[in-house]
């Protein structure tokens, strides 16, 4: 763990700065701990503590990384508290006078500090380490000074407080919408958890459930004081306030009335409650009389505020080959570089601090360069184009865009007059450079991933602009814009979808890609395009009426030589050399003039012709064409065809993109990990890396911050569904939230301050994360596939993992055949290194070791009979092996429990990985009579349309072989009663799912409200320095057009709630209840499919 020791001399700089008061309190102040005589909180990613008054404030902690979540220990004297440490989040205790924090849990998952035992002598906290399928945590208790962890229950929660005599657990059992990432003020869709206290320590079929009176709002934040429940709630004045729920009396009172900042966080210590809100604290007493001001004032500054050098070839946006491949133009953080492919310098063409350049192209004669830049603030903000010169020394030129958006920069035009230029709203525009007059080219019908593709080509006297456009059809089109006319072309057929054009270096020909089957495929929004290949040819279409054909049968016969030619010819080929300089289209029939290349289809994009006429294409692997292992990108593949050979050949793998110089002979590629290589345009690249060692800028964190605060309103205000934002009072919410900036001391602390306001829309998805924040080079902690409990002073193996056999990527370490290892074995050493079940712990013996052989020592008892070694590798996560281990639990358990007739299936959401499970678990058991569709925790992703059509398949007809079963048709079908499970934890396309599902009448529903957002994600740029935020826009409505589902789900047709009480005796209350409808109907159905054929003709004809 890294530490700062400072010097007392510098303790008492530091102490002094620290009381110095500032103009303002500070702000961004957060998660507030209560004790008799201080107060921990979380500032700029540590802990500090005050004394009760918010005085004398100091720093507690020292980490890189972030500390969150600080609770006194019930005597003052330790704070418990997470901590991200070499990329791992654990549980730590340090003293409140200071010293060294100590760590007390190693899993690799998150373990979240929730509060302390009543006695003081254990730390509370969640952890998702042996979660089956929940988006919540189960609760955990770790002694203070290190030993094994204790689970309390089998019921799963989010946080927790332990009563003063330790006997009752007031716990949230499900999280909110608002978290993480994702921030949504008063949400009322199925996320909106209850308060729940219930006594763990009392066997399961003894144990007390009580409830605080909850209405469809969110309670969280639970803190006990006496006989009352002190908890947030946003139930009343369109605020999060404090309320008091008595367990005794069962009186329910209002606290706070906050009308503007939500309570965020509160901690309670006798009748002294303690609040964050607004970014300040206050507090209050539960006796009565008014709330109190605590100003903080902290007068040092964070390291990440300070200014810095920062690489900026992470944050790589666009590299343009030089017309001379002699630079590189890149575009990366904002910036614009010239890099050299060999000799010279980088060059920060730009050097501009806290504003954003983006899409930098050259001029066709290399001598100058454009770019968007950013005019004006705040709300105001927008984009201009800039030229200026290749050498960055000259003043730039600055043209206003007449049209507002959120704009990209295509391509200049081979004799540099004109700019091609895209914006959010579809459209496509040409610039003339010299009068700075924007023309509308075109505009897509539809938003899609290349609704106005990914390239453009200019005619090579740049008369024509060659581009494709997204139609009503969802097929793209090529078409060609004529800028001497202003006429639009079409090229392609529309009943193909094709895409990336290329004029040939002559502009005799225009290449593309088409596609005859992308209808489906390119139906991105519905769950059918998946496992639905794109498959493309390339074709060119010939422009001139007496043009030829590119790939024209080669007659063979000899060429005349030019002495043969007589004086007339000459003058003749002369003249057509001339007239070659303008390039000639014929419209009429050039449809007809389309040929194919002789090249097998594949998903081919990104096209570009060399100056030797050869025609460089991308292969991209596409989902349901790859078998990579998952998570991996898809790879893509550079070919050339070569028109004299008639043959394409790869020449580079793994390029994301590729472009070419001016005269066609130089190749820039654009691999993995944002790498460069030039290399020639020909059948052997050689390609060299290009150095990226130098693209270094110099960054003042706190202006990059308000550009991206900035800029943040922008894509919210061009990117939204709505333009009207819903009537969101935008210039209000960025005045309100502006002022908090200034107390932002790193990166991570600027996302949260940016999930809090774009949480003011109240809608889902709308999210922002990453960036520039801390990356510590990590310590993987292994894992082993099992669960353990400490027995006889040893680790006793209570489970095993099975893995998934027909899945190479799960498999479980503890679960490979030949090891001999048990469920009730011991496992006593790792490594040599002794283990004992009441001190140390496992996961600490485990650290660096994923994906490496341990050696671990195991017997058949805590004595050690059959002491023996063997080998495994540990994995980095146990998720997905207690995913499946749950869902073949149900499977198993089901089918049980339904003698058979019932098929059990999950989705785990609705995009690629619920469509692959479906079709394994569906299909496997279409012969049964009766289906459950769990879908509960599903992650959503698309339409469900196939899971939809598939389950109302009607059966048709049978035919009969001579040997064997009846042959149906449809061959897969389950035609007797269905049922949905569902759940608070299943979203997006997993709140479509169960409303198509009951809207259709497939079944009931059962189980609890899902989440309930369906205004969904995003097409809008990344944040400058390389974060992310997803601003919704697209929203689904029903077929007789009414907004549903958002911001409130979809409620069950019969509720059931995961009852602790039966969970903790082992039980899936939703499950059984499921069972029991299905097999209730099961009664009087009658089945629909022939069992025997009818009697076969005994004569002839018949």
């Amino acid at each position: 763990m890294s530490k700062f020791r400072p010097t007392l001399a510098l303790l008492a700089a530091l102490a002094g700065c620290a009381i110095a008061h500032a103009a303002e309190p500070t702000l961004m102040l957060h998660q507030p701990t209560l004790s008799r005589d201080a107060i921990a909180f979380v500032y700029g990613g540590n802990i500090w503590v005050t004394d009760r008054q918010g005085s004398q404030p100091r720093q507690l902690t020292h980490d890189a990384g972030s500390d969150v979540q600080p609770r006194f220990s019930p005597d003052g004297r330790f704070v418990a508290y997470s901590a991200t440490v070499d990329g791992n989040t654990d549980v730590y205790v340090i003293p409140t006078a200071g010293g060294a924090p100590r760590r007390l849990t190693w899993h690799p998952g998150v373990d979240m500090v929730c509060g302390w035992s009543a006695d003081g002598q254990r730390v509370l906290f969640a952890s998702a380490r042996e979660i089956g399928n929940s988006r919540a945590s189960q609760f955990y208790e770790v002694p203070r000074d290190g030993g094994p962890e204790k689970k309390l229950m089998q019921a799963v929660g989010v946080t927790a407080s332990w009563s003063a005599d330790g006997k009752r657990l007031a716990y949230m059992p499900t999280g909110p919408a608002w978290a993480g990432a994702s921030g949504w003020r008063q949400h009322r869709g199925g996320d909106t958890p209850p308060i729940w206290i219930i006594d763990p320590a009392t066997p399961a079929a003894q144990q007390q459930w009580d409830k605080v009176p909850h209405v469809n709002a969110s309670d969280t934040n639970p803190r006990w004081s006496g006989s009352q429940v002190v908890f947030i709630s946003d139930r009343a004045d369109g605020a999060a306030n404090l309320f008091a729920y008595d367990t005794a009396t069962h009186a329910l009172r209002q606290l706070t009335h906050e009308k503007v900042w939500d309570v965020r966080s509160a901690d309670v210590d006798g009748d002294t409650v303690v609040y964050e809100v607004g970014g300040r604290f206050k507090t209050l007493s539960l006796a009565g009389g008014p709330e109190q001001e605590l100003p903080v004032t902290i007068g040092v500054d964070g390291p990440q505020t300070r200014v810095q050098w920062k690489d900026a070839g992470k944050a790589l946006t666009r590299a343009v080959l030089s017309p001379t491949a002699k630079r590189v133009l890149v575009t990366a953080r904002g910036e614009v570089f010239s890099v050299p492919v060999k000799d010279g310098s980088v060059r920060d063409l730009t050097n501009t601090d806290g504003v954003r350049e983006s899409d930098a192209l050259w001029s066709p004669d290399g001598q100058q360069i454009a770019y968007l830049s950013e005019a004006g603030q705040g709300m105001a903000l927008h984009h201009v184009l800039m030229l200026r010169d290749q050498a960055g020394l000259d003043a730039p030129r600055t043209i206003a865009l007449q049209q507002p958006g959120y704009y990209s920069l295509l391509a200049w035009s081979p004799e540099g007059k004109t700019l091609v230029l895209a914006d959010n709203h579809l459209n496509l525009y040409a610039l003339d450079i010299a009068s700075g007059a924007l023309t509308h080219v075109d505009a897509a019908a539809r938003r899609l991933e290349d609704q106005l593709g990914e390239r453009v080509s200019f005619s090579p006297d740049g008369r024509y602009l060659a581009y494709s456009v997204i139609q009503a059809n969802y097929l793209s089109q090529v078409r060609v814009f004529d800028l001497a006319t202003k006429q639009v072309h079409d090229v392609s057929d529309p009943l193909v979808s094709a895409t990336a054009p290329a004029f040939s270096p002559k502009g005799d020909l225009l290449f593309f890609a088409a596609s005859t089957n992308a209808g489906v495929a390119d139906a991105s929004l519905d769950m059918s395009s998946n496992d639905r290949p794109r498959r493309a040819g390339l074709y060119a279409a010939v422009l001139a009426a007496d043009g030829r054909s590119p790939v024209a049968p080669k007659a063979g016969d000899e060429e005349r030589k030019p002495d043969d030619k007589k004086p007339d010819d000459k003058k003749a080929d002369d003249k057509k050399a001339d007239d070659k300089k303008a390039t000639r289209i014929d419209f009429d029939g050039l449809a007809e003039r389309v040929v194919a290349l002789p090249v097998a289809e594949r998903n081919y994009q990104a096209l570009a012709v060399a100056g030797d006429g050869a025609l460089f294409y991308l292969d991209r692997e596409q989902p349901g064409a790859s078998g990579g292992k998952p998570g991996t990108e898809p790879a893509s593949e550079l070919y050339r065809f070569d028109f004299e050979a008639r043959k394409a050949k790869s020449v580079a793998e793994d390029v994301a993109d590729f472009n070419l110089s001016a005269d066609g002979k130089k190749l820039l590629l654009l691999g993995a990990h944002d790498s460069l290589q030039v290399g020639d345009a020909g059948e052997k690249p050689d390609a060299k890396p290009v150095e990226l060692g130098g693209l270094r800028m110099r960054v003042d964190p706190r202006h990059e911050w308000r550009q991206i605060f900035d800029e943040t309103w922008w894509m919210e205000r061009e990117y939204f569904y709505d333009p009207k934002l819903h009537g969101l009072d935008a210039a209000g919410v960025y005045a309100r939230y502006l002022p908090l900036l200034a107390s932002v001391q790193r990166r991570e602390d600027l996302n949260e301050l940016l999930v809090n306001m774009i949480a003011e829309f109240q809608v889902g998805h709308d999210r922002v994360g990453g960036g520039d924040v801390y990356q510590p080079t990590p310590v993987p902690v292994g894992l082993l596939g099992a669960d353990f409990a400490p027995e006889q002073g040893r680790l006793r193996i209570t489970r095993i993992l099975a893995g998934d056999r027909f899945n190479p990527f799960l498999a479980a370490p503890l679960a490979q055949p030949g090891l001999g290892v048990k469920v009730g074995n011991f496992l006593l050493a790792v490594n040599g290194v002794e283990l004992r079940g009441d001190q140390g712990n496992l996961f600490e013996q485990l650290a660096n070791t994923v994906g490496r052989q341990v050696t671990l020592t195991v017997a058949d008892d805590a004595a050690g009979k059959n002491r023996r070694q063997v080998v495994v590798v540990p994995v980095a996560s146990e998720a997905a092996l207690r995913h499946w281990d749950w869902l073949e639990h149900n499977r198993r358990y089901v089918d049980a429990h339904s003698g058979g007739r019932i098929a059990y299936v999950y989705m785990p959401d609705t995009a690629e990985d619920g469509f692959n499970a479906f079709n394994r678990m569906f299909f496997a058991q279409a012969q049964k009579d009766a289906l459950l569709l769990d879908e509960r925790r599903n992650g959503g992703g698309q339409v469900a349309n196939y899971v939809i059509e598939t389950l109302h398949r009607n059966y048709l007809m049978s035919a009969k072989d001579r040997d064997g079963l009846l042959l149906d048709t449809p061959t897969a079908g389950i035609y007797g009663p269905k049922a949905m499970l569902i759940d608070q934890d299943a979203g997006s396309g997993g709140d479509i799912m169960p409303y198509l599902f009951r809207k259709t009448g497939l079944g009931p529903l059962i189980g609890t409200r899902t989440w309930g957002g369906v205004i969904g994600i995003a097409v809008n740029p990344s944040l400058i320095d390389g974060g992310a935020l997803t601003v919704p826009y697209v929203r689904l409505f029903s077929a007789d057009r009414h907004w549903v589902v958002e911001n409130e789900g979809v409620a069950p047709d019969v509720e059931v709630e995961l009852d602790p009480r039966a969970v903790n005796a082992g039980q899936d209350p939703q499950l059984d209840a499921a069972i029991a409808n299905i097999t209730a109907r099961l009664k009087d159905w009658q089945p629909v499919r022939a069992a025997t054929p009818p009697a076969i003709p005994t004569e002839l004809g018949k």
